[in-house]
């Protein structure tokens, strides 16, 4: 191998360490987010007076996990069957959390793809968490998760029910690539 080669092959481990490194799991449950300001924006223009029942915003939360565990599975046909299963429960609202809601289950449900229903998923998570902040609808203690590396590097979150970190943004690729950010306790 020539000085050259040897370089190149150096130079593409150590970016590989570092990107292994970065997504290396956390058991922090910091809950600051300096420097994602997408974030902040996001959730600035949720309806936090949704009006939306502790009962309803429970079987939300329910077909979402649902959701969530399909794209674990990177499993495009399981993932738009549950969004089906979530679309009744956000008919016929004027609420304009439950409108965001249904319109990214109707991409979810649409699409057999897991990389396009991930997309949609990203905004889907940032919706259900601001209706789990405002209406207090989890029994039982749900953790938000932090991937850096998801959305090409933009970073995502999910919600789950576990602590242990299983990551829909890349399924099995990068299965535990992600920390908790988060315990949303009830």
């Amino acid at each position: 191998m020539n000085f050259k080669n040897k370089t190149l092959t150096f130079v593409l481990a150590a970016g590989m360490s570092l990107n292994l490194a970065a997504c290396g799991q956390t058991k922090s449950n910091e809950t600051d987010h300096s420097g994602h300001d997408h974030l902040a924006s996001k959730e600035e223009n949720v309806n936090m007076e949704s009006g939306i029942s502790k009962q309803q915003a429970q079987k939300i939360l329910s077909a979402y996990l649902k959701i969530k565990d399909a794209l674990v599975e990177t499993d495009g046909v399981a993932a738009s069957s549950a969004a089906k299963e979530l679309l009744p429960m956000l008919a016929d609202s004027e609420d304009d959390l439950i409108k965001k809601l249904k319109s990214d289950a109707e991409h979810i449900m649409d699409s057999k793809d897991a990389a396009h229903q991930r997309d949609h998923f990203n905004i889907l998570s940032d919706n259900v968490y601001a209706l789990l902040k405002s209406t207090s609808a989890n029994e039982n203690t749900i953790y938000r998760q932090y991937c850096p590396m998801a959305m090409s590097n933009s970073g995502a979150f999910w919600l789950s029910a576990e602590k242990e970190i299983n990551n829909p943004y890349f399924g099995d690729k990068m299965l535990h690539c992600g920390s908790v950010k988060e315990e949303l306790i009830n």
